[in-house]
């Protein structure tokens, strides 16, 4: 009790910053993550938790997450936290650290004992008021397919990363889609708007209409309740669920439905035609816009509840502001009206941005104030959601007063291969605390899929519970121990290894990428910034005596696989093709066709080496549709998303998976085709070779099932 009465006294005297409201939560919802998680014997190590409630924390998220483990006399393990998820990173902290246990999105690895503290010692953590999660491309690239089963495990893993506030954009188009009607607005003309189930992400960003089919009923309301369980299990947990708010969007139709309006027409995004993208929006200064945010509020609240009070809107993802022209009335009009609206609702109301509009499409200084301004501080989140490569903080005098939030991005589409820099998460965080000691409440993960590069995750997640720089050699042999739940100085070298080389990337504005996973041509390497000489040869040595003593172990068997494939893609890309690069320009007929013969040989080992394949994603797919309609419809476009992604690859190859199935009947073949056209045409003609390629390749993959 004592421990508790401190963490009301700390929340009282911590100066405090923007108000978050929550509702209220169970505190014996940590028991029931446990119960699904952890091992029986594990869960006894601890003898008493102990949560404050919601009422004890005011119905707001705390100032910090706080949580101690205290080891007394007979070794015995009481927890004390301020909230469910502050209690649970403390535990899931200490199996790691003590239990050699790592619970990971992917698999889990657990020891069979844990080590022996000091008696009367107690074990401190520490956050800021946020620990976010969230990118609406995830919800496509990784969640897309996901019933409930895939989200309760997903919502554990991030309780026990103390995660207190996730984005929720699914079910909404239920929503949407009785608001619009009410508005006049057929069901007929909305298969115009709604994309299909796949792109939803962009969507409901405002990049994309009608793309793919669109959503049936039947989908939505399934949408719908997966929804409800997961928000409902959010709450139950203390965790904020992040619910839309207006963001201008409307169908074409609306135009006609209400002529006396003010509309505008957004660029285009990325290629596609205005067929599928070049969105409608509400003018902000037109009195419908206020008009369609309460109704759509009105109705999100009646069938959530009041669970939320930090919604998300991004009017301009990569679309600029009325097709590249920034107008200051214009942008101050579009901000008053999102936050306005959402405020006049809902009085508690705190509008959550991403970032990511102002640095992609370099918006000036001056537009990004104006914008900025136009909402009073305390109303406004913003997400700095690439600050690991390029800090907006840092180039907006702070975003101008307003809090934010410093977030990872780190991955774009899903690719999978093996990058980071360590050292500049973990100092790019630290200048971020202590550059924004008033006005950065916290930090997030932003990724635009999971299942890659685990480690980059779990660092951030661990650096944004402490104000202080991580020792990463110490992290790393913690890391190594609770990955294989063993204590190894073996295990050790091989992360230290990978975090001087693949984890050392240095800082660039661009995404690193494996070639062979593009469309083929020529004078293409694979450039790491480290000798590979030297390193690879270690690297598999290492691998090879980690083998003989855990080689059962699954997360193991899951880096070793992603290590292995580096060096043979680096194989591939340097030596095999090379060599038929340079027998094309000899006009060895004869050599080209044997390296081609090789090359083939070569990419059925790489597709042995992958830690996921096709068949599960396009087998998820088909699950989750309604309908034998929809089971192709849904094939088709989980097929699109990861390889054309587009009517006419606007987006192609940008998703890449290293999957098996997809290496052996995709990129593979479409080295094949390479080979039979260099083979039968005298000079390489790019543009015609494209052509042919997509037309005879690429586009029949989507129905080769």
């Amino acid at each position: 009790m004592v421990f508790l009465i401190l963490l009301l006294i700390s929340i009282v005297v911590n100066l405090e910053s923007i108000k978050v409201p929550i509702p209220n939560y169970d505190v014996e919802s940590v028991n029931g993550v446990l119960r699904r998680r952890i091992p029986s014997w594990m869960i006894e190590q601890f003898d008493v938790i102990q949560v404050l409630s919601s009422d004890d924390n005011k119905n707001q998220l705390p100032e910090n997450g706080e949580a101690k483990i205290r080891f007394d006399e007979s070794s015995r393990r009481s927890v004390y936290a301020t909230t469910p998820v502050d209690a649970l990173f403390a535990i899931n902290s200490y199996l790691r650290s003590e239990c050699y246990t790592q619970i990971s999105w992917s698999n889990s690895s657990f020891g069979n004992e844990c080590k022996l503290q000091k008696p009367m010692s107690t074990k401190n953590f520490k956050s800021k008021k946020i620990r976010y999660f969230g990118n609406m491309c995830t919800f496509s690239y990784s969640f897309v397919w996901w019933k409930w089963e895939e989200w309760e495990e997903f919502i554990d893993w991030l309780a026990l990363n103390g995660f207190n506030s996730v984005l929720m954009p699914i079910g909404q188009e239920l929503i949407w889609r009785d608001v619009f009607m009410s508005f006049g607005v057929s069901r007929k003309q909305l298969d115009d708007y709604f994309t299909s189930q796949a792109y939803l992400a962009w969507h409901r960003m405002g990049n994309l209409k009608s793309y793919g089919v669109a959503i049936s009923d039947d989908q939505m309301e399934k949408d719908f309740e997966l929804a409800k369980r997961i928000t409902s299990r959010f709450v139950e947990l203390g965790i904020v669920p992040i619910l839309p708010t207006f963001a201008g969007f409307v169908p074409d139709s609306m135009a006609k439905l209400f002529p006396d309006s003010k509309f505008n027409r957004m660029p285009c995004w990325n290629n596609f035609t205005s067929e599928y993208s070049c969105l409608l929006t509400v003018s902000p200064s037109d009195q419908l816009f206020g008009k369609i945010a309460n109704r759509f509020l009105k109705e999100q609240k009646m069938r959530f509840g009041d669970i939320s009070h930090i919604y998300s809107a991004d009017p301009f993802n990569e679309i600029t502001p009325k097709s590249s022209k920034f107008d200051a009335k214009y942008l101050k009009q579009m901000a008053q009206s999102i936050g306005g609206s959402c405020r006049k609702f809902d009085k508690n109301c705190i509008w959550l941005l991403q970032s990511w509009q102002f640095s992609y499409d370099k918006w000036p200084n001056w537009a990004i104030k104006t914008f900025l301004s136009a909402v009073p501080i305390g109303q406004l989140i913003i997400l700095d959601l690439y600050a690991e490569i390029e800090p907006s903080w840092s180039s907006t005098n702070s975003f101008y007063g307003h809090y934010f939030v410093w977030c990872l991005l780190h991955n774009f589409g899903g690719t999978r291969e093996i990058r980071g820099n360590l050292k500049q998460i973990d100092k790019g965080y630290q200048l971020g605390i202590m550059k924004n000691s008033k006005n950065m409440i916290g930090g997030g993960l932003t990724m635009e899929a999971i299942d890659q590069n685990y480690i980059i995750y779990q660092f951030m997640i661990d650096r944004m519970w402490t104000d202080n720089i991580i020792s990463i050699n110490n992290w790393l042999k913690i890391y190594s121990e609770s990955r294989y739940s063993t204590k190894s100085e073996l295990a050790h070298k091989l992360w230290s290894l990978l975090a001087q080389t693949f984890y050392d990337e240095p800082i660039r504005t661009h995404r690193f990428s494996v070639f062979l996973y593009h469309r083929p041509g020529f004078e293409k390497r694979i450039q790491y910034w480290f000798s590979v000489e030297k390193v690879f040869p270690l690297l598999k040595a290492i691998i090879g005596q980690l083998q003989n003593m855990i080689g059962r172990n699954a997360l193991f068997v899951e880096d070793s696989y992603d290590i292995l494939r580096s060096i043979l893609q680096y194989e591939v890309g340097n030596e095999a093709i090379l060599t038929l690069g340079e027998a094309y320009l000899l006009d060895d007929r004869d050599q080209v066709a044997n390296s081609c013969d090789s090359l083939m040989a070569m990419f059925d080992k790489i597709d042995e080496l992958a830690n996921r394949d096709l068949v599960s994603w396009t087998s998820a797919a088909k699950r989750l549709a309604g309908s034998s309609e929809e089971r192709g419809l849904f094939t088709i476009s989980s097929r699109d998303l990861l390889t054309t992604w587009g009517e006419q690859g606007e987006n192609l190859d940008y998703a890449h998976r290293e999957w098996r199935g997809l290496i052996s009947e995709y990129y593979s073949k479409r080295w094949e085709y390479f080979c039979e056209w260099i083979l039968e045409n005298d000079s390489f003609n790019k543009t015609e070779f494209d052509s042919k390629i997509f037309k005879y390749v690429e586009k029949p993959f989507l129905l080769s099932f």
